[in-house]
């Protein structure tokens, strides 16, 4: 098996900036994937640059000084530019679509008087919140959450409590989870089993109305802590989201439309046509987005649907952040059909590829008032997975791939760039939280996209031999810095993040990848194919098995020697398989009345003698 290396291919450099700056010993070659013990200690970006030449400490205090005027007087031109602007013509602020910004969208959301609630306390089984915690939580939410997908429309706590449970406790304890309140620090903790409780019930309940579908889009974007990625369940989650919002007819719904049709027959409150529009929108971006991720196709991807969508954002208000991901969602939805299905022409792949470029770089010009950081990082993940797509495919050596490598690289390194400076940004006073803290509350797509970049990067630049050192020692910088990122939201050593930085560190330990097997084993996940590989490839060098078997049980003879179901012991989410991921119980109850009727009795059918209970239905998966 490949060798473990300290530092990939080329490091004719061994002094990290910072270090060298101050004429100090740097271990960064023997730390890497980790920033040096200098840099580490003192929370600084870990970088080698060949280039760089030590400023005697009189020129910088000069460059420090000059920097400091820069900015009184910047402050001093915009005090004076604030007291004489009068104001603004109202042509200006004339936009070319409906979206508006993120915090008009969020003014109106909660409608209770807080101090006026009906309860002291809200109660999910044996757990008592109090008014405070749950205060405190639907604020962060509304603050930090809800800008990464908006489809809620005016909520009030005491209805959504009463007539919204599912919803309720699921904005609670993803909040719970990801941002403890000081009121109730262990409230993820208390309130895990009785949600998964509720969960397992209020999952397979039909008919499922929109509060339900909101929610489990919430669990997708935001979802519950496993063990291991490939029993994270949101895929599932969102085939149950998606299927229930096309019972209830979302795709269908009309933007303009006034009056709400009857859902009696349905047996479902159809809600406000802001609400359905904008939870069909959210079930688009969450579908499109997990495929990309997973490797699978779209669940929304034939031309009427997308059709829809356009014409979603064109006539109806949506905020500016969310809409343009979603169009550039719309755009990798599009061209990824085209790909997936075409003959892997090389020259087909290239035009296409082109073209998306092309499309994905126009909406900044299109819709300028909605960029921000976050959606030029969007559209850097999409265009690295296409990428990826044609890459995976394609012959070493192909100009073509080459050039796509090329434009990968840049990607990657953008996309590692944003994240690095999200991070390193003052932390949010407002509410009292720290970077890490802050960053914690992102999607997992976003984490996904970071980790995605960092794979790239390691597979074809830092561990490959096809590229020069100087591409190498970029890649390997960024590598540091996206790797420095996931170890500092870590909580715990086994959680996601934890482990997303474990498997920086096992690929960058591995001998460089020579030329001819630089293209991966898997290569039916569409761009998704990299990082299963790089998965597969950590697992290999760590002496893991890759093949799951079957476990043997042995038959058991009597009913005794089962283990009671009340026996099992909860177990910790990071250690081994979490009882969070058990088989929900199937309801068993329609099945004993249907074989229990006497009906069955004109075809000779004894119905009394079928009767299922849990324990038969266990001790036939046994």
């Amino acid at each position: 098996m490949a060798t473990s290396v300290g530092w990939p291919g080329v490091r004719p450099v061994k002094t990290c900036t910072e270090c060298k700056q101050s004429k100090l010993r740097c271990d960064s070659k023997d730390r890497f994937p980790n920033p040096c013990s200098r840099c580490q200690a003192r929370n600084l970006t870990c970088t080698v640059d060949p280039s760089f030449r030590r400023t005697p400490a009189r020129k910088r205090l000069e460059a420090m000084s000059k920097e400091l005027q820069e900015l009184r007087d910047q402050r001093l031109a915009e005090g004076a530019r604030a007291s004489s602007a009068t104001s603004p013509d109202a042509d200006t602020n004339r936009s070319r679509d409906t979206s508006v910004s993120a915090s008009q969208s969020l003014a109106g959301i909660l409608l209770d008087d807080f101090e006026f609630l009906g309860h002291e306390s809200f109660e999910l089984g044996p757990v008592v919140v109090s008014k405070q915690s749950v205060v405190e939580i639907f604020n962060l939410f509304v603050t930090l959450y809800c800008p990464h997908m908006p489809i809620l429309g005016p909520i009030s706590l005491n209805g959504t409590y009463q007539s919204q449970p599912f919803l309720f406790w699921t904005i609670v304890i993803i909040v719970a989870l990801r941002s403890p309140v000081p009121s109730d620090e262990n409230l993820f903790t208390r309130l895990r089993d009785p949600y998964m409780q509720m969960l397992r019930g209020e999952i397979l309940r039909s008919p499922m109305p929109l509060g339900k579908i909101q929610a489990l889009l919430f669990l997708c974007t935001w979802p519950l802590p496993v063990s291991s990625q490939r029993d994270d369940p949101s895929w599932l989650y969102c085939g149950i989201a998606v299927n229930a919002a096309l019972y209830m007819g979302l795709h269908r719904s009309n933007p303009k439309a006034g009056d709400i049709p009857s859902f009696y027959s349905i047996g479902v409150v159809a809600g406000s046509a802001h609400e359905r529009n904008n939870t069909w929108l959210g079930c688009f971006y969450v579908s499109t987005s997990l495929s990309m991720h997973y490797g699978v196709p779209p669940m929304i991807n034939t031309p009427s649907d997308l059709a829809h969508i356009r014409t979603l954002l064109s006539e109806h208000t949506v905020p500016r952040g969310f809409a343009l991901q979603i169009r550039a969602l719309l755009i990798k939805a599009g061209f990824t059909n085209v790909l997936a299905h075409d003959s892997n022409d090389v020259v087909v792949d290239s035009s296409i590829t082109h073209l998306l470029d092309s499309e994905l770089d126009t909406l900044k010009a299109n819709f300028p008032e909605g960029w921000t950081s976050m959606t030029e990082f969007t559209i850097m993940v999409v265009k690295m997975y296409v990428y990826s797509l044609v890459i995976t495919r394609s012959r070493a050596g192909m100009g073509s791939r080459e050039i796509l490598l090329k434009l990968g690289l840049a990607a990657a390194l953008r996309s590692i760039y944003i994240g690095n400076s999200r991070y390193h940004e003052t932390q949010d006073k407002l509410h009292n939280m720290t970077v890490a803290q802050r960053e914690r509350t992102l999607p997992k797509d976003y984490f996904r996209g970071l980790a995605f970049a960092t794979v790239f990067l390691i597979r074809y630049f830092v561990q490959y031999k096809g590229s020069n050192a100087e591409e190498q020692q970029l890649a390997a910088n960024h590598v540091i810095m996206a790797h420095s990122i996931f170890k500092g939201v870590t909580l715990h050593p086994r959680d996601e993040y934890g482990r997303a930085a474990a498997l920086f560190e096992t690929l960058c330990k591995q001998a460089p990848i020579p030329t001819d097997t630089s293209k991966p084993s898997l290569a039916d996940r569409m761009g998704a194919t990299l990082i299963v590989d790089a998965i597969n490839t950590a697992r290999t060098l760590r002496g893991a098995p890759l093949e799951i078997t079957e476990p043997e049980v042995p038959i058991a003879n009597t009913t005794e020697s089962l283990a009671a179901p009340s026996a099992v012991e909860s177990q910790d989410v990071f250690n081994s398989t979490s009882h969070l991921l058990d088989p929900w119980p199937s309801d068993l109850a329609f099945a004993n009345e249907f074989w229990s009727d006497l009906s069955w009795d004109v075809f000779n059918v004894n119905g009394g003698t079928l009767h299922f209970s849990p324990s038969h239905q266990g001790h036939q998966d046994h």
